[in-house]
């Protein structure tokens, strides 16, 4: 185990957790974007930004992938801090103006006002809904395409992307809820992946729970028999 200060608090952590794992275990808030704790840090939103000494040293450091260390001392709301903070939701404003989560954070911090020149999109880049993909469903359906202001994420070509079994996760994950799933007249559809799948009904209380290529997928990777699996989590 490992003893840290976190804004004056004394933590007891485990080896090998995060400053933002720590906190987060001790009720101390640590605002992210990009964080979710099935996949791996990204450190993309910067949010997460504290200071932490180390015996003489003092630096910036992003909470959610900086290991604890004996002695730590961390501070999570010094004044720098809360700059640097209200300087990145300004810039994501100003990429985003439009999402309410980002508003909702402006509102905490204090941010009044955005300085910089607006621009239309409705992603923060913050690369949740890729890594969501590849790390916790194994499938890479999407991906990062450009560089600098054309950075996006999308399918392989912008077209429907076979690996997709449209299962939403990449919607679940995603901080500022910027990747619409429908279900209509039987069928689930993420235009932003120009994708659309019959849905799939329990075969024992007939609600709907699945798509059509996640029953193809759960087939191949268990091997059991489609009447096993087209069971709801509720009815097996």
């Amino acid at each position: 185990m490992v003893k840290l200060i976190i804004d004056g608090k004394e933590v007891i952590a485990e080896e090998g957790q995060t400053v933002l794992q720590a906190a987060q275990e001790a009720g101390i808030y640590i605002p992210t974007l990009c964080y979710h704790h099935e996949v791996k840090p990204y450190t993309a939103c910067r949010l997460c930004m504290v200071e932490v000494t180390k015996g003489k040293r003092t630096r910036f450091v992003t909470a959610c992938d900086y290991p604890v260390a004996e002695g730590m001392v961390v501070r999570t709301n010094t004044d720098k801090i809360q700059r640097c903070r209200k300087l990145i939701i300004e810039l994501l404003l100003a990429q985003c103006p439009g999402l309410p989560r980002l508003q909702e954070l402006a509102e905490r911090f204090g941010v009044e006002k955005v300085r910089f020149s607006k621009g239309e999109s409705d992603c923060i880049l913050c690369g949740l809904c890729v890594r969501t993909c590849q790390e916790v469903v194994g499938l890479s359906a999407i991906g990062f395409e450009g560089r600098g202001f054309t950075r996006r994420v999308c399918t392989p070509f912008d077209e429907a992307s076979d690996p997709c079994i449209l299962c939403g996760a990449c919607a679940y994950v995603c901080p500022v809820d910027a990747i619409p799933v429908e279900e209509v007249d039987g069928y689930r559809v993420m235009e932003r992946w120009h994708k659309r799948s019959k849905l799939v009904a329990c075969s024992k209380c007939g609600r709907y729970f699945m798509t059509e290529d996640e029953l193809r997928l759960l087939k191949e990777k268990t091997g059991l028999p489609e009447e096993s699996l087209r069971l709801c989590m509720d009815c097996r």
